[in-house]
């Protein structure tokens, strides 16, 4: 009996600490971020089959609601959040959102914002992240160097783990670099790889068709802005910037015949835009933005346009919804 006990008082505590996270939890709002889909596993993709159990378990424990719900809520336009609101959001608009995730939201009546760089949708542009694992995948070289600013180095790509390796490494160093210094970049690398990479994205980087969009956008789905051509904003003038985030905006509404007031910053760290980036959202009509700073949101007090999320990735072996529900 003194044994059980402190036993009884250590459920009976357990128990009340996860009720208080729940409530916790209740005053928080969650943002997921999504970029590729596929059918079979696949390395930073989401598989279908493991995106829809995800969709079944948080179905259980939140409630889905829209991120155009939510601005207007953070904008005083209504007042009705639910407890537990989960958000999910999909940057890019490569085609597998359509192929694969599409079906799973549908299914379940699951609200979603996919956000598109429309120069990617239109014209069918390579984001330059894209075009990095082209070259890097189609090299028939295993081994070579590369100047990065005024430093020589020296990459692999034989096997999947030095290839990977070597993609951080370039994209990381790329990502702090203006759009000109990044497509010399991966043209000498292209060059010097023996890589011809084509005028336009081919195979598993091809970017969703506006008919597709305009199917989604009737059935549940919303749309955001990416940008044009997906720069990183806090490189560029501001008359640049305006023009990523109008061009945009207007190309969305005219294909979708929608409002569009909701983007997603490319790259989306707090050194990636400015505050004058928010001043031009703002005076072009936009009512939120989200960002890649993890953690979750309040129910009213939150910053319109400093929206945080949550980023779901897989790697191809384990399910990662466990990640979800961590405060």
């Amino acid at each position: 009996m003194h044994q059980l006990k402190p036993l009884v008082i250590s459920s009976l505590y357990s128990l009340k600490f996860f009720d208080m996270m729940r409530q916790l939890k209740k005053k928080r709002v969650i943002i997921l971020m999504y970029h590729r889909f596929s059918q079979k596993p696949q390395p930073f993709k989401i598989q279908q089959s493991i995106f829809e159990n995800q969709i079944k378990f948080l179905k259980k424990k939140y409630n889905f609601i829209s991120l155009k719900h939510y601005s207007e809520v953070l904008n005083g336009k209504r007042d009705d959040l639910p407890n537990n609101p989960i958000i999910i959001t999909i940057d890019d608009g490569y085609r597998d959102n359509y192929t694969y995730a599409y079906p799973v939201l549908k299914k379940y009546s699951i609200p979603a914002t996919i956000f598109l760089a429309t120069d990617f949708i239109s014209h069918k542009a390579w984001l330059w992240s894209n075009k990095l694992e082209y070259i890097l995948k189609n090299s028939r070289k295993k081994d070579f160097d590369l100047v990065l600013g005024n430093k020589k180095d020296h990459f692999s790509v034989d096997g999947f783990n030095n290839w990977h390796r070597t993609q951080l490494a370039i994209f990381n160093y790329c990502a702090e670099q203006r759009n000109d210094m990044k497509n010399e970049i991966m043209h000498e690398l292209s060059r010097s790889l023996s890589v011809d990479v084509p005028s336009q994205t081919v195979g598993d980087f091809q970017a969703l068709t506006w008919d597709q969009i305009i199917e989604m956008s009737h059935n549940g789905i919303e749309f955001g802005s990416h940008t044009c051509s997906h720069p990183i904003l806090s490189r560029l003038t501001n008359e640049q910037v305006k023009y990523e985030i109008v061009h945009s905006k207007n190309e969305i509404e005219k294909m979708i015949q929608k409002q569009v007031d909701l983007f997603c910053y490319p790259n989306g760290t707090l050194a990636d835009f400015t505050p004058t980036t928010i001043d031009i959202l703002r005076s072009s009509s936009y009512s939120a933005a989200v960002t890649t700073i993890p953690g979750h949101n309040l129910m009213k007090k939150q910053i319109p346009f400093l929206l945080k999320r949550i980023s779901i990735s897989q790697d191809g072996k384990k399910d990662v919804t466990v990640r979800l529900i961590r405060p």
